[in-house]
């Protein structure tokens, strides 16, 4: 299987411990959606770098996707954090390219969270497809909780884009984080909920 970064599609946990010194490091990514696809994957790093693999499958498409790559974690300020790896991906009998790039900035109680995947067909003429997924913010509500705004956006060659817009719950457990998004797409309109576990070790 392609090494990869889907894993950490989601990730908007702090570095993992041991980042900022010869410790080793892991992460796990499970992800349902009511309405798209659903995935698993694991990581493996040492201090700011890793490597990992998944796999992702649409149930109701019949899409199934293996892909894999490394990657980095770095900071641009105290409160400022980024994950971006290159990774690859096998789905049916097409190969892909495939650019992540995960932002965490805490400005005062806001933490702004994007994720953002771009894909390209190795072969010529396949198209390409940029998603943030999601783009949020929010606030704290309690010890543990934390709620705000979502947004999801897909757009790919010779497809209309699609917006979705909603609500973000996150839930810190220890050394994990249960998040949910309520979202409503357009110009599908249709509803949909995602529900993600990550967990760092």
């Amino acid at each position: 299987m392609l090494f990869g970064i889907g894993a950490i599609l989601t990730l908007h946990a702090p570095a993992a411990a041991g980042q900022d010194s010869a410790a080793t490091w892991g992460f796990v990514n499970a992800r349902y959606d009511t309405r798209s696809s659903a995935s698993i994957y694991s990581g493996y790093g040492w201090r700011h770098a890793f490597a990992m693999g998944g796999v992702l499958r649409n149930p109701r498409s019949g899409y199934a996707e293996l892909t894999g790559g490394m990657g980095v974690v770095f900071r641009t300020g105290a409160d400022a954090e980024h994950w971006l790896a290159l990774a690859s991906a096998r789905a049916d009998a097409l190969s892909y390219g495939q650019i992540y790039w995960l932002s965490t900035v805490r400005t005062g109680p806001v933490t702004t969270r994007a994720n953002v995947k771009w894909t390209v067909a190795y072969e010529r003429g396949a198209g390409q497809k940029l998603a943030i997924f999601p783009l949020s913010m929010t606030l704290p509500v309690g010890r543990h909780l934390a709620g705000g705004a979502a947004m999801d956006m897909s757009a790919a060659t010779g497809a209309r884009t699609s917006i979705g817009t909603g609500l973000e719950l996150r839930l810190r457990l220890p050394g994990a984080a249960l998040v949910a998004n309520a979202l409503r797409d357009t110009p599908e309109n249709s509803s949909r909920l995602r529900l993600l576990f990550i967990s760092m070790f």
